[in-house]
């Protein structure tokens, strides 16, 4: 079966993916439920992987019968007559928001919400997009845009001319960069870059850029589609530095690992553009009832458990436990290994792209499933679900100490 998927995959999906799954001997996933997966083979894997979406897990069941239920009903919505799907929905979301956020549009994936999110800066008379070093927003033309990594952005050049990036957390260069523009700007970033390695911006320089965006009367954009929904440890990540954003780009963990989900949520004045005409942005199969459906379970799961106070507790002994095993073998003779997280927003930095490829290929040796991050091949990542055993997380360390001696 292996070998058939991957001359498939080769001959009619992509070449270069095919090939390095054939390199790396990744197996054949099968089934998941929770925290693990079970390949072909019937061996089983810790999900420590899937990018952030996976915050409840795989197949949660208060989500999957939502979505089951909602299939029965009316999985696809006509688009001309009302949806109270969206309308429940909508106010769930907003409802779980920073005050006064108060409209949300729901996309399919998170660059088609930073897509949303560029032109609602554009709408409300933002000609200059500040962006941050180390960002990543997606891969689409306006999302590419914003996003910092020479690697994504040169085939696609040029891209839109109107974006400066600033060095993270350089308040000066910051400052800077908003007084070249008499005219509004709109400021882009993430509170904790998880593409860019798990760094989170410090607490003055977002204030700083949401002064300037006050005083510049534009846009200050907050992509929370990696780290919101409780992945690091508290509804959103931008609620610990007490900032309202304008515009909020939600995704990933929305879909509750079930249907693709993902939104924009902003202010009333942010929102204006759209609600003054409500065809200058549309999708078709952006919130979509059986999505929608995912979402509001989600949401409600989140809250009845509690998942924001188990991801810190969890992510805090996580963190603990990798750093001080990482200092064992920390010396001068070898290059550090450093351990940063935010929650279940976790990033192992070894140092170079080749060893995060032998820690990677290691910890899948040893059954821990890990995700690359795209705009920082130093660092693995891991972002796992917030219900992990005991066990699960023991299993965790004896094959992080492992594989650590192997690179």
């Amino acid at each position: 079966m292996r070998e058939e998927t991957l001359e498939l995959l080769k001959a009619h999906s992509n070449r270069s993916k095919a090939r390095l799954s054939s390199m790396m001997s990744l197996p054949i996933e099968q089934s998941a439920h929770c925290a693990e997966i079970v390949d072909e083979n019937g061996k089983t894997y810790l999900d420590f992987g899937g990018f952030g979406v996976f915050i409840l897990g795989h197949k949660h069941p208060q989500v999957v019968a939502a979505v089951k239920s909602q299939i029965d009903i009316m999985p696809m919505s006509s688009r001309t007559l009302v949806s109270p799907n969206l309308a429940s929905a909508s106010k769930k979301l907003v409802d779980i928001c920073p005050d006064p956020i108060q409209y949300a549009f729901f996309t399919n994936s998170g660059a088609e919400s930073t897509e949303l999110g560029l032109k609602l800066a554009r709408a409300n008379g933002c000609k200059h997009i500040i962006a941050v070093t180390g960002s990543y927003h997606g891969k689409s033309l306006g999302a590419l845009s914003v996003t910092h990594r020479d690697e994504f952005r040169t085939p696609f050049a040029p891209l839109f001319d109107n974006v400066e990036f600033v060095e993270r957390d350089n308040v000066v260069a910051l400052k800077a960069a908003f007084a070249k523009h008499k005219d509004p700007v709109a400021f882009i970033a993430e509170p904790v870059q998880g593409e860019g390695g798990v760094y989170a911006l410090s607490y003055e320089f977002l204030h700083t850029a949401k002064q300037l965006c006050e005083q510049s009367k534009g846009l200050f954009i907050c992509d929370e589609i990696q780290s919101g929904l409780a992945r690091t440890g508290s509804m959103w990540a931008i609620d610990k530095h007490n900032i309202v954003p304008d515009v909020m780009l939600v995704g990933k963990g929305l879909s509750g690992g079930v249907v693709p989900c993902a939104a924009v949520v902003a202010t009333e004045s942010a929102f204006a553009p759209l609600n003054k005409d409500f065809m200058l942005h549309s999708s078709t199969f952006g919130g979509s009832p059986i999505a929608l459906a995912a979402a509001e379970a989600t949401i409600d799961v989140l809250l009845k458990e509690q998942v924001a106070e188990r991801v810190s507790k969890i992510g805090q002994n996580i963190v603990s436990k990798l750093k001080s095993i990482a200092a064992a073998h920390n010396n001068s003779a070898s290059q550090q290994i450093i351990v940063r997280g935010e929650g279940l927003l976790i990033g192992i930095d070894v140092g170079t792209p080749a060893r995060a490829g032998q820690l990677t290929l290691s910890l899948l040796h040893h059954n821990i499933l890990t995700s690359h991050s795209l705009s920082n091949a130093s660092t693995v990542r891991l972002t796992p679900c917030a219900f992990l055993a005991d066990e699960q997380l023991t299993q965790l360390y004896t094959a992080f100490e492992n594989a650590i001696d192997k690179i």
